[in-house]
């Protein structure tokens, strides 16, 4: 997976049935690169997530663009992101403010 620092968007992870150290091993044993929450709840409730673990990228604008319950697979998320990061490039954005 590619650096995701300076990029237009967010990759988020919500979990909601780890506990934030098991989901703190479990990103340090698979080198997971981008922000994830243990959520009790909260943020499924309000973005509504009905599976575990949830993925989610976010463009600048704050619109969630992709979004995919259980692990797509690096192959699904590196061309959802190459696709937004051209998207910027396009626009002039090509990094995050």
């Amino acid at each position: 997976m590619k650096k995701l620092e300076e990029k237009p968007f967010a990759l988020i992870g919500v979990n909601s049935n780890n506990e934030a150290k098991k989901l703190k091993e479990v990103m340090d044993r698979e080198r997971l690169n981008w922000r994830s929450f243990a959520d009790q709840g909260v943020i499924a409730e309000q973005w509504n997530t009905t599976g575990t673990p949830t993925y989610y990228v976010i463009d600048p604008k704050g619109v969630i663009r992709y979004k995919w319950f259980g692990y797509p697979g690096e192959k699904a998320i590196d061309t959802a992101l190459e696709g937004l990061i051209h998207e910027a490039e396009r626009s002039g954005r090509n990094t995050r403010k």
